[in-house]
């Protein structure tokens, strides 16, 4: 494995482990919220996830929001397969892969640096999507979110 790969999947890893960490605590604020009943209900984890993804690929003072249509390790499956919306073209498709493959090759900082480099609203959407499936996919398998 060539030197600067190392660096890569030890910031992955990091990145992963914090947005765990976001989760954990996002959720624990909900729940107080919710027995305090200042919030009718909890969203579902998969609805939290797209929020605190959200956040990092809009910053605040850009964000606009989304509609939902102990280090980890890194996967050691190939590049997770995502499906993008439907309604996309070819071409996004492919981008929204490529920048898929980036956040689980380098880092998710990179892919979202990449797909706002674009200015491109669809795509960035369409990557958020693909992005958030993902992660809410791979943190079922490593038993850190429930199934819906």
């Amino acid at each position: 494995m060539p030197e600067g790969e190392i660096p890569n999947l030890l910031t992955l890893e990091q990145e992963i482990a914090q947005i765990e960490r976001d989760l954990v605590s996002k959720r624990e604020a909900l729940e107080k919220q919710k027995q305090a009943g200042t919030v009718p209900g909890v969203p579902h984890e998969k609805e939290t996830l797209r929020e605190i993804v959200g956040k990092k690929i809009m910053p605040p003072e850009e964000s606009i929001p989304f509609q939902s249509s102990s280090p980890t390790p890194v996967p050691t499956t190939p590049f997770p397969s995502v499906e993008p919306p439907s309604y996309l073209s070819e071409e996004l498709k492919a981008k929204v892969q490529e920048l898929v493959n980036i956040a689980f090759s380098k880092t998710i900082d990179e892919a979202v640096k990449q797909a706002r480099a674009t200015n491109n609203a669809a795509l960035i959407d369409a990557f958020h999507d693909a992005l958030v499936d993902e992660l809410y996919n791979y943190l079922i398998e490593r038993g850190k979110l429930k199934k819906m």
